[in-house]
């Protein structure tokens, strides 16, 4: 799945435990937000997401058709973006 992979323009959390001797604000992007965002996502609909539901038919995805992460970003299911971005 697609969803915000720059650390840079992630999501702010906050965090009280030190992570390399440091406490409080940090930007996350990629998978430390993806797993998240979409397990609250799922909660939200109410969805049990597995590999059916995701390959199937029940989510609506913005297709990503501009980037690369050494692949081609193409239209379609491809190796930077998966499906996309769930929409809705």
């Amino acid at each position: 799945m697609s969803l915000d992979a720059d650390p840079a323009s992630g999501v702010s959390v906050y965090d009280s435990t030190a992570y390399n001797g440091q406490t409080g604000w940090f930007t996350v992007g990629g998978t430390s937000v993806c797993s998240p965002v979409w397990a609250g996502r799922s909660a939200d609909t109410s969805a049990l997401v597995n590999a059916g539901y995701v390959y199937g038919n029940a989510i609506t995805f913005r297709d990503i058709t501009v980037g690369n992460n050494g692949y081609p970003c193409m239209a379609g299911l491809d190796l930077v973006t998966g499906r996309g971005s769930w929409t809705g």
